[in-house]
Formats: structure tokens, sequence, C-alpha cells
């Protein structure tokens, strides 16, 4: 995500967190192309090796813990975190890994990795774009992104018998990283 800073001076392989004050991981799920539920995971911790030169060699890992959710009332927070859908109890981590960063222009990234979420672990693909001023980021001030990938329900045994939300979930990062 933070590997956008090409084109500027050689600087070696850096390392990034998220800055938990200015960061928010969310979801959304869509019926028939209106938002039904969103909601973020308060609890989530992130890893970025980022190498401003050469981003092929940039690495990022992202781990949610799912019971963090939060949906607006704890009756859907228990439903979501519940057994038919994300099942927090069995499986308390959702995890993303990176395996190729791949620039697509000047700001922007596309991350392919690999998602698991209830054990299972599938392909998925991350836009990633900064938001800010590259040269101060450079420097070691904060790094403003956003980012985000979707996920079929389905392929992850999420909500087999739920109807009232598309299989479609989108996921939304918008946050900073900080060294």
């Amino acid at each position: 995500m933070g590997t956008l800073l090409f084109g500027l001076p050689a600087q070696a392989q850096s390392s990034w967190n998220f800055d938990r004050a200015a960061t928010q991981i969310s979801f959304i799920g869509h019926r028939f192309g209106t938002v039904v539920t969103n909601g973020r995971f308060e609890r989530y911790d992130g890893t970025f090796s980022i190498d401003f030169d050469h981003p092929e060699k940039s690495r990022i890992r992202v781990t949610l813990e799912t019971g963090s959710i939060k949906a607006g009332s704890p009756l859907v927070d228990g439903f979501i975190a519940g057994a038919s859908m994300l099942d927090s109890a069995a499986y308390p981590t959702a995890t993303f890994v990176s395996d190729s960063v791949t620039r697509t222009s000047e700001h922007d990234l596309e991350i392919r990795g690999r998602l698991t979420i209830k054990g299972m672990t599938h392909p998925f693909t991350v836009r990633a774009m900064i938001n800010g001023d590259i040269g101060k980021a450079r420097r070691g001030e904060a790094l403003p992104f956003r980012a985000s990938g979707s996920f079929l329900r389905p392929t992850y045994d999420i909500g087999r018998d739920v109807n009232i939300v598309d299989d479609q979930i989108d996921i939304e990062i918008q946050g900073r990283l900080a060294r």
C-alpha cells in the first residue's frame, strides 16, 4: 500500500505500520446495489516492508481480529462475528499477505496476495492509492493512503443461508502508515 513512492531518490527498504489514530478498516455489504450493512474492525495490525525503488520487493501483511467487528448494534455485531458468518470463536483472525506489488500509475498500486478467512485461503487483489505529499512521507512523515478489495462470501463459507446481503463484500482501508 505504501509502495507508491516511485521515481524518488534511492532509499533502502523501510518498515511501516498502521497509524491507529488515523486508520479505519471497513466492510460494506450491498443488496441490489444499495448498502445494507457496513461497519469496521476495531482491532487490526499491519506490517509494510516497503522498497520505494523496487516495489516488486515490497511485502505487506494485514491481520484483522474478526471478533472486533462493529456494525452499529451489539445484535448485528454478534451475528456477523457468529458461527454462520465469520465464526470468530473458531477463527479469531483474517489475514492478507501480499505476493506481488505492481505500480499501475504514479500514485496507484495493484497488490496481489492471499486472503485467509475461516481457515480458507484464496487469491485477493487490493487496489491502493497514496493521498498526500509523497516527499514528506519519504522524509519520514506519515504516509496517507486508501486501499480496497472485494471478495465473495461463499468463497469463505460466510453466511451460507443469509440472503439479506449480496455475495460481494467490499473491504476499504483509509488511513496512514507510520514508521
